[in-house]
């Protein structure tokens, strides 16, 4: 059990889930009894609403080790057995306001033959003063109950709900304060028996403990009650399994291996009315429903996921989806349900005069034939990434049939990237030769350069652009004016940040140490907050790091040690930083959005579509940075423009840009900080975008600040 803390453990997760169970061939039917009260019954939609709060704002508020998981393996069981849409609340998104406004919008959407779930798990603490259990959103102040979430708002969502059944699962602690008086079950469990529970109304709640803490530690990753829960409803092999029956099996193992008592009863003041929620475990469902005002015929009424689906009885078409009212004679008749791309469904049922049958068919997408990609390469050992897709490339590797964009690439050559059209069926084979890189000093219109370090370099050309941020985009700052800038002169831009293993050899070479290392500490981001922290420099973190992740801990001071060496070692005094208007004009490879591929969505750690194909930033990072070149680079063939770490520019910074139009820019004369840009691994999503701008004093030094070189053109 979790240790003493006064707001108690509550291990879940809030998902919000649309969902319509939908019967395939031999799949199983509720057969609606004439004498039940709601003769006319349906099963309408299922939806679950989850939320997970593994990690608080408030360090005061100590972190959980199980919500997430639980929530997670419960969304997928829910959604892939039993037909829910599942749509999750989890860590910040889980604030006070955005689930209290989640029960408010699924209180408005529900519909009277809805089957609601709600699933909690996080922090919970009881108001001893009034009896009363409290939900402890992820921004909540430690001891503050104005900004926790009470029990009162849970009751009242549910109440107001229209649906039929609504199912407060919560794992928590302090949770049992919801309950009414509980109800016994039948010596007999049949269809009547959920037939019975189905037809009337009802609000439940199912818990992992009464007034008492809960355990957050259990099994497998999940707590002692989550995965009695899970393990019950994923080893279910009936068509239909209701709450009561799940806690009965559930409540003995969770007591015996723990300090907690389950309980499962109605929720008060919810308005139940003696119904209970029924698990239906089937791709599909189906339900036959008296029809009062239809005496002389069947009645055929077909809803399903994709509209414009055409059905067929006995091979005559009647109509598309969704389709209601098609009268059919008595007896038997096959049904067909079809649409182009979608694979058919086909159902044998009997129909009787008088009544409707009501069909909900869940039409899946066929699957493609794949084609296969081979790539040989010259040099064998040359990289060959997808650019467009996620996973690595394997020789033979299965593809769906398109457009894939591949890229070749080897130390010492020039990268090669090409479309390559994949149809269905097809194995395509690649054969590429790469054309070895002019080494630094032998030709600067080469495309991209490579010096005795490895240390890749593209060349950019001159050209203007519009530099900053236009007034629409999200995220903008004050210090974005736009306004054209011309760069007259071509240079390299390093193509990576410059990793650990370039500045290893550096150290090694001259015994170099960072103002980190002379002055004993550097800014160290500890899981909750950041802190100057004694001991830390580029070789220790705070993460795990290997030679291919970019260098941090380095400050502008440092850098420009670290170029003296390399000019040096090459024999040039070329190598240098990029301005701020180079940098920015390298990022954008002629774009005008605020990402190199594209516009942003979103502001903070939610994750933005376009930035989670090129950067690393709080939405992808886990909280540390990542080998260079995993992402997507940009146009002009340049790696993580975008979050990863800030990288230090030459420039001092200004909050002020020049105006009118300006040519080869290089920033004020004097300032208290230096340009850093690109955002890093904890930078939220608009901190990553290609107008953003920050000042660092030039001693600064922290775990998410590092660089990459620019190389001017010469001999």
């Amino acid at each position: 059990m979790k240790k003493a803390y006064t707001y108690a453990m509550i291990t879940g997760c809030v998902l919000l889930a649309l969902c319509i169970a939908v019967p395939s061939q031999g799949a199983r039917a509720i057969n609606v009894i004439d004498d039940l009260k709601h003769g006319n019954s349906k099963i309408g939609t299922y939806r679950a609403l989850i939320i997970g709060i593994n990690d608080y704002k408030d360090p005061k508020i100590p972190d959980l080790e199980t919500p997430l998981n639980d929530a997670r393996s419960m969304a997928d069981l829910l959604k892939n057995k039993y037909g829910f849409v599942v749509e999750s609340i989890l860590d910040k998104r889980a604030t006070r306001k955005s689930v209290y406004n989640a029960l408010r919008d699924l209180s408005s959407k529900a519909k009277p033959d809805d089957s609601i779930l709600i699933y909690y798990a996080g922090h919970g603490d009881l108001d001893r003063q009034y009896n009363d259990g409290w939900w402890i959103p992820y921004d909540a102040t430690a001891g503050d109950p104005l900004t926790y979430l009470d029990n009162v708002q849970v009751q009242k969502a549910m109440r107001s709900m229209k649906a039929r059944h609504v199912l407060l699962i919560s794992d928590s602690c302090y949770s049992g304060t919801l309950f009414g008086q509980a109800r016994g079950m039948p010596p007999v469990i049949d269809n009547t028996y959920y037939l019975g529970l189905f037809n009337e109304k009802s609000r439940w709640g199912m818990t992992s403990g009464n007034k008492t803490p809960v355990a957050d530690d259990g099994t497998g990753g999940h707590s002692v009650f989550a995965y009695q829960l899970i393990k019950e409803l994923r080893n279910n092999d009936k068509p239909y399994l209701s709450t009561q029956e799940i806690y009965t099996r559930i409540a003995p193992i969770v007591s015996n291996n723990s300090e907690q008592t389950p309980l499962c009863r109605p929720i008060r003041n919810t308005g139940d009315q003696g119904g209970e929620f029924v698990f239906i475990a089937s791709s599909s469902a189906v339900v036959e429903i008296p029809a009062s005002d239809v005496k002389a015929k069947a009645v055929l009424s077909v809803e399903s996921n994709v509209t414009g689906a055409r059905v067929f009885v006995d091979g005559r078409p009647v109509g598309t989806t969704p389709l209601s009212g098609v009268e059919v004679s008595e007896g038997e008749h096959r049904i067909l349900v079809e649409k182009q791309g979608y694979d058919t469904y086909q159902k044998k049922a009997r129909f009787e005069a008088g009544r409707t049958m009501s069909m909900y068919v869940d039409l899946s997408k066929k699957k493609l034939l794949t084609g296969r990609l081979y790539v040989e390469t010259d040099p064998k050992s040359a990289r060959v990434r997808i650019l467009n897709i996620g996973p690595a490339f394997y020789q033979g590797m299965d593809l769906e049939p398109g457009r894939y964009q591949v890229e070749i690439s080897a130390e010492g050559y020039e990268t090669e990237k090409q479309w390559v059209t994949l149809g269905a069926g097809e194995d395509k084979y690649l054969d590429i030769n790469l054309k070895q890189a002019s080494v630094v000093g032998s030709g600067y219109q080469e495309k991209k350069i490579n010096n005795s370090l490895g240390m890749a370099f593209v060349y950019v050309e001159p050209g203007s652009f519009m530099m900053g941020s236009s007034a629409s985009e999200s995220g903008r700052d004050k210090d974005e004016k736009q306004h054209r800038v011309t760069l007259s002169k071509g240079f390299y831009m390093q193509s990576t940040e410059v990793t650990i293993g370039q500045w290893r050899r550096f150290v090694s070479d001259t015994g170099f140490q960072s103002e980190a290392e002379l002055q004993g500490w550097a800014w160290i981001y500890n899981g909750k907050k950041w802190e100057q922290k004694k001991g830390y420099y580029w070789d220790k973190t705070g993460f795990s790091q290997n030679d291919n992740q970019p260098v941090t801990c380095v400050s502008w001071n440092d850098v420009q040690k670290y170029m003296g060496w390399l000019n040096r070692k090459e024999g040039t005094n070329r190598y240098r930083l990029p301005t701020e208007a180079e940098w920015e004009y390298a990022a954008r490879a002629g774009s005008t959005t605020a990402f190199a591929n594209g516009r942003i969505t979103e502001l903070k750690c939610g994750h933005d579509s376009n930035l989670d194909a090129m950067g690393w930033y709080c939405g992808n990072s886990n909280k540390q940075t990542h080998p260079v070149a995993q992402k997507q680079p940009n146009d002009w063939g340049l790696y993580d423009m975008h979050g990863n770490v800030w990288e230090w520019c030459q420039d001092w910074y200004d909050k002020d840009y020049p105006t009118g139009n300006v040519t080869d820019p290089t920033g004020p004369s004097s300032g208290s900080g230096r340009v850093g840009r690109g955002g890093s691994w904890s930078s939220g999503a608009g901190g990553c975008r290609s107008a953003l701008r920050s000042g660092s004093r030039p001693d600064a030094r922290s775990s998410v600040l590092g660089f990459r070189l620019a190389l001017s053109p010469g001999q």
